[in-house]
């Protein structure tokens, strides 16, 4: 898990083992820590029109992670990479009230992507997720999602409850 609320940054790739190959260097030398726990990385995720997404996160019990997307050819956001390039996506802050926080920020005149949809995937019924547009971020999404865990297994689970 990571180990505070800005949980990743993401970037959108064209060949995601070409870019776990080069950040497996760059960690090596800059955060050996990242390269402890197996990679999480899931062959296939949906997320609205982006479907057959791959992805991968270097996990980190100490800082932020690094995750990686690479879309499918057709989707809104292949097309994006083909336009623009390999580019920084989003970054992710976890909170356990997505909606929650997603409506605080709405009322605060905080502008949201998806028209504040919160999402969640039917194979992790757990991890909700919702965006803030870049137009109140000054730039990139920010990924609001529920906190999670990297396990030993190579996938994310929900945090523990504590207590």
């Amino acid at each position: 898990m990571p180990s505070g609320p800005f949980a990743h940054v993401c970037m959108v790739v064209k060949d995601l083992e070409v870019a776990i190959e080069d950040w497996t260097k760059i960690l090596a030398v800059l955060d050996p820590g990242q390269l402890t726990d197996p990679i999480v990385k899931y062959d296939e995720f949906s997320s609205g029109d982006d479907a057959g997404m791959k992805w991968a996160t270097f996990v980190s019990h100490h800082g932020t992670e690094i995750q990686f997307i690479q879309p499918a050819p057709g989707t809104p956001m292949g097309d994006r990479l083909e336009q623009v390039g390999e580019h920084v996506h989003h970054l992710c802050f976890t909170t356990p009230d997505v909606p929650g926080a997603l409506a605080t920020l709405s009322a605060q005149g905080i502008k949201l992507a998806g028209g504040g949809q919160t999402y969640n995937d039917p194979d992790m019924t757990w991890q909700k997720w919702g965006w803030i547009s870049h137009k109140s971020t000054h730039g990139c999404l920010i990924e609001v999602a529920s906190p999670y865990e990297s396990h030993k297994d190579g996938k994310w689970h929900p945090v523990e409850a504590e207590g």
